[in-house]
């Protein structure tokens, strides 16, 4: 239950008087400022969502606002009965149709499945856009017709054009011959819708026709001369049938407009259910308000809240918590500090989300529907309202207590006050006991100390106080909730400037645990004001540090990137150079192939395959085998030193580890003769892999490797095959790291021998060689040491 003197009380009224200002049609206004809330939980959502799809359609989809249309309700009862329409009432019809088009147009073709109330609503609307466009096409205004509304109606009017040109044209022989020194003025006029001209009263018999008028002085006739009586009889016949004509297309417009009566006032009631969604969203969106938590727990969370009839740049936001972990507050303060405000705010807030309004508060704040909202407010501070008796808030105190349940909001204001005080604080100590049995909830304010005392041993009640500044002496308009206020009475009338003697006899007057009751709440209020401004200070050197901690992190996070972008592309480059030298090395391996095929053993081509060898040899590193990298190889561990043999997974290729950099977990490796450096994850141990399964998977598509070779058999080859043999099986040495291999060529003529050692002469890579030793297989073999 929520009666009218509760929402004038709280100036709910002034509210959605403002919603109804930003509705169109004027049933709907009507309807906003005679809403009354709803004290359904379901209601109260269904409202809110339909206020949230029409906010969302304002705002996020561009969707136009209504267009107006005048009610035709009364027209539409006469058409209903046979009656015609005239053109003014004609349009209003075309206007609610246009009004529907557009409005089903604009939320119907938005791609949205969360708009789905009005969407409904738009469905239902009727459109008849060749109707709209015939009337608006034949009726051009309220008092004018189209020439082209009939082509009958075209003919007449096409007609009496003709016969005025007709008539005035005999008229203007009168005014151009000798008869016009009988006429008073040379100027064609009408009486009674007939063509007449101005006669001296003295010539009237000079001029043949019919007298129509005379002047008041009687000086002048006007006279219808005979030549022209005719045609204004043809004139005054054919607008008879203009008129005819023009009601016959009224009436046919009017008869259509009956036979669609019941869907145009359809259509004016689902425009203005929308036009209302779009005043409370025009009026939400304004009002930088925000979409409500609904429950009906009687929990009210209202973060930083508002009052909305206060400017938002002078508004101070009021935090307000109820419902969850006491029932009810008690508000206590210095008068003037926003204790009736904060009251207001409340109960306004409720009654705002029960009427499908977003709420001034900031974003998740929580609010309750309440079946009944109830209040006594005696508010002095405003012009509006003529001060309440003792005797007429008791009346109202009482009523509020034979009705309330445990789903009731009760809102009193200065509980107790307009009697002796301590017997008031007795009557509000009692009727807050009630109040608390009935288990409903609310917000009291007062000034008495016995029931902040109450407050302090009732888990039910929690005390709460507007801020005030002690030094100042004047208000902070801040909720502070856990805390009891002090009135400051005396405090305030000695700043205003009375007598210090007064003072001294006032607080003489206080009883001793008044004062040390007061005097610990001030204490208190300052300790908190202190703690408050010691926490602010914290948490601006915590902000300030946390953003130089995310300065930092994206510092670290910039050079990670840039370095990571040096390696990609030192990476990239190397495996440029690696594939350029690789061709390199096969076309010299291709001409080495063709000069030992076409000229044999010569000593002068043979040179020349010795140089071009050694080309080759100063690319050897490059013969690195580049693939994709292996599928099944194991990560080097921890025990990775200087001088291993490792495969590099990002490279796809062999190399050996030069130096460890394990602080930054990343290794420098020689690839050939290019060294570069790569992450320690990115390294590979294939011979631990060749122990356990011996072999080394490159790819899917690759052979086995084998362990790498020491020795090389060429006995029986020619020497352009032994030599062409010993030279792969250096670079294989090299790419091994092996320090020392074996070639066996067998004694035999010396042919094999003197060939070989003759090319490892010119080979840069080798270091020495010898003849084998005893054991070793003495002059059948030749023992090299690599560089």
């Amino acid at each position: 239950m929520i009666s009218a003197k509760t929402l004038k009380a709280i100036e709910y009224d002034k509210i959605m008087q403002k919603v109804s200002s930003f509705a169109v049609l004027q049933a709907s206004k009507d309807y906003l400022t005679s809403f009354m809330p709803v004290s359904d939980l379901s209601e109260a959502e269904f409202l809110l969502k339909q206020t949230n799809e029409a906010y969302s359609l304002l705002y996020n989809h561009n969707v136009s606002g209504i267009y107006f249309f005048d009610d035709i309700s009364e027209e539409l009862q006469r058409v209903d009965k046979g009656g015609t329409l005239i053109n003014g009432e004609l349009l209003k019809v075309a206007s609610n149709l246009k009004s529907a088009r557009l409005l089903r147009t604009g939320i119907l073709t938005v791609n949205d499945e969360k708009i789905c109330l009005l969407s409904e609503i738009a469905e239902r609307l009727y459109v008849n856009q060749d109707f709209e466009k015939e009337i608006s096409s034949k009726i051009i205004s309220d008092d004018e017709i189209s020439d082209n509304a009939s082509p009958k109606l075209y003919a007449i009017r096409k007609s009496i054009r003709n016969i005025n040109a007709r008539i005035r044209e005999q008229l203007n022989s009168y005014m151009r011959g000798n008869m016009s020194k009988y006429l008073q003025d040379g100027v064609v006029t009408m009486r009674r819708d007939r063509y007449v001209i101005p006669v001296k009263s003295e010539y009237r018999s000079f001029v043949k026709g019919f007298i129509h008028d005379q002047s008041s002085s009687g000086a002048t006739v006007f006279i219808e001369p005979e030549h022209v009586m005719e045609l204004n009889n043809d004139l005054k016949s054919a607008m008879l049938d203009e008129a005819n004509e023009i009601h016959r297309i009224l009436a046919e417009l009017s008869s259509r407009v009956a036979g669609m009566s019941q869907a145009l006032r359809y259509n004016a009631q689902n425009i203005s259910e929308i036009d209302v969604c779009f005043a409370r969203a025009y009026y939400s969106f304004n009002g930088k308000c925000t979409f409500p938590i609904l429950n009906d727990k009687g929990i009210m969370n209202i973060k930083r809240g508002r009052h909305p009839l206060i400017d938002v740049d002078a508004v101070v936001p009021v935090s307000i918590e109820l419902g969850k972990n006491f029932n009810f507050l008690l508000v206590t303060g210095p008068n003037t500090g926003g204790k009736t405000v904060t009251l207001k705010l409340t109960g306004l807030i409720s009654l705002m989300a029960m009427s499908g309004l977003y709420i001034p508060a900031s974003d998740e704040s929580e609010v309750s529907v309440f079946n009944g909202v109830y209040c006594d407010i005696g508010d002095e501070q405003s012009i509006e309202q003529s001060l309440s008796t003792f005797s007429s808030h008791i009346k109202n105190i009482i009523n509020i207590l034979n009705n309330v349940d445990n789903k009731s909001l009760v809102l009193l204001d200065e509980i107790g006050a307009g009697t002796d005080p301590e017997e008031g604080s007795a009557l509000a100590l009692a009727i807050i006991e009630r109040l608390l049995e009935l288990n409903c909830f609310g917000i009291i304010t007062t000034h008495y100390s016995r029931l902040k005392e109450f407050a302090v041993e009732n888990k039910a009640i929690e005390n709460a106080s507007m801020e005030f500044d002690a030094k100042t002496l004047s208000p902070m308009y801040k909720l502070n909730i856990g805390i009891p206020g002090s009135s400051n009475a005396i405090d305030i009338a000695k700043t205003l400037g009375i007598d210090e003697s007064i003072i001294v006899k006032a607080n003489s007057y206080l009883s001793n645990d008044k004062i040390s009751f007061e005097n610990v709440l001030k204490k208190a209020e300052e300790s908190r004001r202190e703690a408050e401004r010691a926490t602010a200070e914290l948490e601006k050197i915590k902000a300030e540090k946390q953003s130089e901690l995310k300065k930092i992190e994206e510092e670290r996070i910039k050079i990670e990137k840039e370095r990571e972008k040096i390696y990609n592309t030192a990476k990239q480059e190397t495996k440029r150079i690696v594939a350029d030298k690789l061709a390199e090395a096969e076309e010299i391996i291709d001409e080495l192939k063709s000069i030992l095929k076409r000229v044999g053993l010569e000593s002068k081509e043979i040179f020349r395959a010795g140089e071009l060898r050694n080309r080759l040899k100063n690319s050897r590193y490059l013969s690195a085998e580049v693939d994709s990298g292996p599928i099944e190889l194991i990560k080097a561990d921890e025990n990775l030193k200087v001088g291993c043999r490792v495969y590099v997974k990002s490279l796809g290729a062999y190399a050996v580890v030069s130096s460890i950099r394990k602080n930054k977990k990343e290794a420098e490796v020689l690839i050939g003769n290019i060294k570069t450096v790569v992450k320690l994850f990115d390294l590979f141990n294939p011979e631990k892999q060749e122990k356990k399964n011996n072999k080394v998977e490159l790819s899917k598509s690759s052979t086995t490797p084998s362990l790498p070779k020491r020795e090389l058999n060429v006995i029986g080859k020619t020497s352009s095959e032994a030599i062409d043999e010993l030279i792969t099986f250096i670079d294989q040495a090299i790419i091994n790291n092996l320090e020392e291999i074996k070639v066996i060529h067998g004694v035999g003529e010396g042919i094999l021998l003197k060939e070989i050692r003759n090319y490892l002469k010119t080979d840069k890579n080798v270091l020495e060689y010898r003849r084998g030793k005893y054991g070793e297989g003495e002059n059948g073999v030749t023992i090299i040491r690599l560089k």
